[in-house]
């Protein structure tokens, strides 16, 4: 067996496909996986969704068990497992779908309940014949079907995976990765200090009740297709900050400024798209376009409210409120008496 090791995010239902679950549990270790998303019934909450994709983008392949029911449906009218499909093929994992081959048999208690629960789940299906589908009926076709159809994807889409370290290290290195690191800050605190002086050379610049035109691209669902749209919302800077700026207390990756932000564009997103889509029903996962992330995260960095804060320990993007920004949070925050107090 190689030494290499895959991490695989496992979708699915949850009530109606515990033992198959539990199958899966057992069969993915001896392939030489480990899998992630099985643990426990999810907490079908925005920050949850944004711990899943984390997840999704982390892991190496995508199972998406599939039986009898479509599942609970998130506040955009599509259902989680359908939402972490999609997510996964807009990052083009590699998906294996194991597909029941007749959940019409399976016992009613295990169905979905409603006609328009069987409507959404038989769209679905249509849209997971497209993929890479295995077929099973109970556990015993369950297992064989892991064992013999994951490996295949695994040698046609080779992913990077992991191997152990073991224990290899350089101290000569180490000691010149942590030299560059301690130049990497300093350099850092340099152009922080450059950007602030440069700043009041740029004029008045858009803030507050000024407004600003996001760009970005989302599905929208209409008469069961989905198409991914470019769409453009205008929310204000302040309503653009307030998103993200209560987690900022503490250094955060700029992903979740991201996911903040399209989070808030989510409560706008189905008109704005309605707007020229009017049959549309449902939006989901909403990615800002990079030119407009990058212009906020400039503006913001220009009027003073945000700074970067480089981790020793990670080299990618982490931002972070600076005094200025924490004063305005408390300004758009607070609450103000509107009648006088009345004498004890």
């Amino acid at each position: 067996m190689s030494e290499k090791r895959y991490q695989v995010f496992v979708s699915s239902t949850y009530a109606d496909l515990q033992e198959e679950r539990a199958v899966l549990t057992q069969v993915l270790p001896t392939l030489g996986c480990l899998p992630c998303g099985l643990e426990s019934n999810p907490v079908e909450t925005a920050s949850a969704w944004t711990s899943i994709k984390k997840l999704i983008d982390e892991s190496d392949y995508y199972i998406l068990l599939s039986g009898s029911r479509y599942g609970t449906l998130s506040p955009s009218g599509v259902s989680y497992t359908h939402m972490e499909y999609v997510y996964a093929a807009t990052k083009q994992k590699p998906i294996l779908v194991l597909m029941h081959e007749a959940p019409e048999t399976r016992p009613v208690e295990l169905q979905e309940k409603t006609p328009e629960g069987r409507r959404q789940l038989n769209d679905f299906r249509q849209l997971l014949q497209k993929g890479f589908v295995a077929r099973w009926s109970d556990t015993r076709d369950l297992d064989t079907a892991v064992r013999q159809y994951l490996p295949q994807l695994i040698r046609a889409r080779a992913m990077p995976g992991w191997v152990r370290a073991n224990g290899v290290s350089n101290p000569e290195l180490t000691r010149e990765i942590e030299t560059l690191k301690l130049r990497l800050q300093g350099l850092e605190q340099e152009r922080e200090q450059w950007l602030n002086q440069q700043a009041a050379s740029l004029g008045p610049l858009s803030m507050g009740q000024d407004d600003f035109e996001i760009m970005y691209r989302c599905k929208a669902y209409a008469a069961g297709n989905c198409e991914d749209v470019p769409v453009r919302s205008s929310l204000s800077w302040n309503a653009i900050f307030m998103s993200f700026a209560p987690y900022l207390s503490q250094p955060q990756h700029e992903d979740l400024m991201a996911a903040k932000i399209a989070e808030r564009v989510q409560e706008t997103a189905l008109k704005d798209v309605q707007t020229h889509r009017p049959k549309t029903h449902a939006v989901t996962d909403i990615v800002l376009a990079p030119l407009g992330f990058n212009t906020i995260k400039i503006q913001f960095r220009t009027l003073g409210l945000i700074r970067r804060a480089p981790r020793p320990d990670d080299n990618r993007t982490w931002w972070q409120l600076t005094a200025a920004g924490e004063q305005h949070l408390a300004a758009l925050m607070t609450v103000r008496r509107t009648t006088a107090a009345r004498p004890a």
